[in-house]
């Protein structure tokens, strides 16, 4: 990769040619273009996707009273909702009717 020799922003080859937008500008031959601005980097390998139902969620349980149901079984997880030096919003979902609210701390 090359960079501008004037003001040193990275020149990226267009036709041939690298040009900065301070004035500078040189040919460059195909060969300098695929040694000095083609990588190959690793890739990364497929990863399988885990598709579940709404009935086999993997978070954390507690006992609850829903307010529209009144089941007994709650979900709840954590988001950083507001800045980093405020308390997590705490999110509570009923196992039995999927209502969904919040609690802040």
């Amino acid at each position: 990769m090359r960079f501008c020799p004037s003001c040193g922003k990275v020149l990226i080859p267009k036709n041939n040619k690298i040009e900065c937008i301070c004035g500078y500008d040189e040919e460059i031959s195909d060969e300098d273009i695929s040694k000095e601005y083609k990588f190959e980097g690793e890739r990364k390998k497929e990863i399988e996707v885990i598709i579940t139902d709404n009935n086999d969620l993997a978070l954390p349980t507690k006992e609850i009273t829903c307010y529209k149901c009144g089941g007994t079984k709650g979900y709840w997880w954590t988001v950083q909702t507001r800045s980093a030096d405020e308390a997590p919003t705490y999110f509570i979902r009923c196992a039995k009717c999927g209502n969904t609210w919040r609690r802040s701390n």
